[in-house]
């Protein structure tokens, strides 16, 4: 099962002088149980991508597929949207409710469930995303540190039970803590709940930390897609389209040139962290 983009493309304000073509002909696929990074500079196409994973925008040429089920299809598009959650950049300035606990209701309470199933998840939800329910429930979200309206906007997703997870820069204005825990919250999210996990970010130590797969986009098109490896050993053409690669890339290509012998293809700080200890030794 997977998620499928064939030829898909998108034009805003397709019938006026003011067209604009956000994607143009995407063909790729998302396996389930992956963790695919999205990267790209400003304007590049990604959060009009990520809207069609689950047809809050639907495409203006092609096909998106969700297990098979067709975005374009009004009755298959209600189920695509309680299989792909996404969790916008930002997610705290939807919170809404008077309470923690309602505001991770929300989404189950609009799928129809009863409230007491709607309870359960919610608070199966705060307890996934390291929120004690019997804490935080009765607060306020509005009262809450950065970080924990982060987890709580996280809750209200994870309490619909999607399978497929998409995120807008989730680690966006967090603190190195915050941003590290909702990292580690999204890994415990693929690995323990079987969630595949879409990602937009600008932090490539990010991506190259946590994805399996990176898919580059550029003025609206994929043109790069691979494995973390694969992608940031091409460093030369990251530049040429305004991407930067992760520290450890150019940080262990420095001490090459210095003459430390190292493996050309390290990505992620612990491999170089690895790599040296090894040259020191």
């Amino acid at each position: 099962m997977s998620i499928v983009f064939e030829k898909v493309s998108h034009c805003y304000l397709a019938e006026s002088s003011l067209a604009f073509k956000a994607l143009s002909s995407v063909s790729l696929t998302i396996e389930e149980g992956s963790f695919t990074g999205i990267i790209g500079h400003t304007g590049s196409g990604k959060s009009t991508f990520l809207q069609h994973l689950n047809g809050l925008l639907l495409p203006t040429e092609g096909t998106v597929t969700v297990d098979g089920l067709d975005t374009r299809n009004k009755a298959q598009c209600r189920q695509v949207r309680s299989r792909v959650g996404i969790v916008f950049q930002y997610p705290e300035y939807q919170l809404f409710e008077e309470s923690v606990i309602r505001d991770v209701m929300f989404g189950p309470k609009n799928m129809g469930l009863s409230e007491e199933e709607c309870r359960s998840r919610a608070v199966t939800a705060l307890e996934q995303v390291g929120l004690d329910p019997e804490h935080f429930s009765e607060l306020s979200p509005f009262d809450l540190s950065g970080g924990e309206k982060r987890r709580v906007a996280l809750a209200g997703v994870l309490a619909m039970k999607p399978k497929y997870l998409a995120l807008d820069e989730p680690m966006a204005g967090l603190d190195p803590r915050g941003r590290k825990e909702i990292m580690a919250l999204l890994e415990r999210f693929r690995k323990d709940l079987g969630c595949t996990v879409i990602m937009v970010s600008h932090s490539m130590d990010d991506i190259a930390r946590c994805a399996d797969r990176v898919i580059v986009l550029d003025r609206g098109s994929a043109v790069m897609q691979g494995t973390p490896r694969e992608i940031f050993s091409r460093e030369e053409e990251l530049k040429d389209l305004s991407l930067s690669v992760p520290q450890a890339v150019t940080l262990s290509h420095m001490l090459i040139r210095k003459g430390l012998s190292l493996p050309s293809d390290l990505i992620t700080a612990d491999e170089l962290a690895s790599a040296l200890l090894r040259e020191v030794k």
